[in-house]
């Protein structure tokens, strides 16, 4: 009997080479992980060199048990909505992790500001805990998409990323849940924070335009900061001019909690 000595190692190098990609990550990561990562708050250092915040840090986030889904203010029973959202159930249900405070500020500043784009994957860590819990409780129904509040082109070149989508992209890998690409943002509009509620309402008419037709859906929008919620509003309102949508939004933080 003829053996196929050459048919062995072409069977054998897919194995072989697998294994020596496998030992030399494993090498790399040791090398990496020995060098210097720091905690960007405490500045300690961190428990690997992914992680952007060391472990008491992370555990140290603000994150109430339980927040209403209209308004996102704290409630000491498990449900929805408080008393007064259930009297005035909202359009969309608002998924939030904590308010607007020491430390997320810091790092939603970071982020934003700073050029801090590694923070993205820590705060969108931080807001699919909340994901995670409400779909746990039987609260909330995973969508099927995310959707990234856009930014205009210019303010894109200033800044030059979009903290919103690198926010969503980290929440699709950890939640498995796809990124949809659907929207744009066409008129460079005011900063939002320089105006008051009436102003925020007219600033913001015909700002996104969509650039793609949507099948019936569920989408989250995704965004970092949720104030006033008119920029997921007007975003919702363009997204869903046909009624087939069913829209949630999600912000890793909510100003003016309680």
């Amino acid at each position: 009997m003829t053996i196929d000595y050459t048919q062995q190692m072409k069977n054998m190098t897919p194995s072989v080479t697998s294994k020596l990609v496998t030992s030399l990550i494993l090498v790399i990561d040791k090398l990496r992980n020995a060098l210097p990562h720091n905690c960007v708050l405490c500045d300690k250092q961190s428990h690997h060199y992914r992680a952007h915040l060391c472990l008491v840090c992370r555990d140290d986030l603000p994150y109430p048990r339980d927040l209403c889904l209209g308004c996102a203010v704290t409630m000491i029973h498990k449900q929805r909505y408080c008393g007064q959202c259930q009297k005035t159930p909202p359009p969309y249900k608002l998924v939030t992790s904590a308010g607007y405070t020491t430390p997320l500020k810091q790092l939603i500043s970071s982020l934003k500001y700073k050029e801090n784009q590694l923070i993205a994957h820590e705060l969108a860590r931080h807001l699919a805990k909340r994901v995670r819990q409400l779909i746990d409780d039987n609260l909330l129904e995973p969508p099927q998409y995310l959707v990234a509040v856009p930014l205009h082109r210019k303010r894109l070149q200033t800044r030059g990323y979009n903290q919103a989508l690198l926010i969503a992209t980290a929440l699709s890998q950890l939640l498995e849940i796809p990124l949809l690409d659907c929207v744009a943002r066409v008129r460079n509009t005011i900063t939002q924070t320089e105006l008051d509620a009436n102003e925020r309402q007219t600033n913001l008419q015909g700002a996104f335009k969509l650039t793609q037709t949507i099948a019936p859906c569920s989408i989250a929008l995704v965004d970092d900061v949720y104030t006033t919620g008119t920029t997921m509003h007007e975003l919702a309102r363009t997204l869903n001019k046909k009624k087939n949508l069913t829209i949630q939004m999600w912000s890793v933080v909510r100003t003016n909690i309680d």
